[in-house]
């Protein structure tokens, strides 16, 4: 009996042809925006800024900051070599690493999706063009699969502000061969990402209550009431007589009966304004006065 072996690379390399006199080169890397998984059912949902502002307010999309300083720290593959004989050992990576100038609660946030289920990326770029690649079917369009993404915050010095270092590292090298680059009128607008709103209580009784909205200190004057929702001291929503809000003041109201301290007020999911998304981040836990 012999031996069976199949460790051989069969030859299936494909060659094409080099006639081309227009090239069109991507731009440079500018905003990160990192995917749970989520693939774009087309090209055409893939160009449709309201189909990616849809992704990112249902959270499948989080767009990250403005990169600079953006480097190439992709590695060579490792070789074992004697005379003749060469073998590839360890596969090289692709990696970039950048840095961003952004604050400490930014940085905060960048970190918490370290080693998350957010672990494929689309790439915004300088030039307003934007990459992603095709899924196996060939039709669905989805973002490169990386294996870690690693930010660390350093202080000032006298020569630099705080900054966030940086680095992606990319699962495959070949992957870019189903790239899908384009550009429509998605801006870099778009993607800001969503917007922490925390509410304030202004005053309440039983039958009102009246509170503010804030994101980053300044007042929120747009939500959506009809997300705004209230809950008992048991977590049961409750359905009030009505939700107003106030322009002269920036109050929003609660009428209804039966208020106490304890109920709290929230907002249900994302608030996706044509220019901005809010989201109440935590519940507002009412007091009532007793006098």
């Amino acid at each position: 009996m012999g031996t069976y072996i199949n460790l051989y690379e069969k030859d299936k390399k494909k060659y094409k042809n080099t006639g081309f006199k227009r090239q069109a080169l991507e731009s440079k890397l500018r905003i990160p925006v990192l995917s749970n998984g989520f693939a774009f059912a087309s090209v055409a949902d893939f160009e449709n800024r309201d189909k990616f502002r849809e992704a990112i307010g249902a959270k499948s999309l989080v767009p990250l900051f403005e990169v600079h300083e953006l480097a190439d720290a992709s590695t060579e593959d490792k070789k074992f070599e004697s005379g003749s004989f060469s073998k590839v050992i360890e596969n090289g990576v692709e990696k970039i690493t950048f840095e961003c100038y952004i604050s400490i609660p930014a940085f905060n946030a960048l970190q918490s999706y370290e080693e998350s289920e957010y672990n494929e990326l689309f790439e915004y770029n300088q030039d307003g063009d934007y990459s992603g690649v095709y899924d196996t079917d060939g039709v669905k369009v989805r973002g490169r699969k990386i294996t870690s993404i690693n930010v660390t915050r350093l202080r000032a010095t006298k020569e630099k502000v705080p900054y966030v270092k940086g680095e992606i590292v990319f699962d495959s090298k070949t992957d870019v061969e189903r790239a899908v680059v384009t550009k429509s009128n998605l801006t870099k607008e778009d993607l800001e990402g969503i917007f922490d709103v925390e509410l304030k209580q202004i005053h309440a009784s039983a039958t009102s209550i009246v509170f503010k909205a804030y994101s980053e200190g300044a007042l929120v004057k747009d939500l959506d009431t009809k997300k705004i929702f209230l809950n008992n001291t048991s977590g049961k929503n409750l359905r009030p007589n009505g939700i107003t809000f106030e322009p002269s003041n920036g109050t929003y109201e609660i009428k209804g009966t039966g208020f106490a301290s304890g109920f709290t007020v929230g907002m249900l999911g994302v608030d996706i304004k044509p220019n901005i998304m809010f989201e109440v981040v935590d519940l507002l836990k009412i007091e009532v006065a007793t006098n």
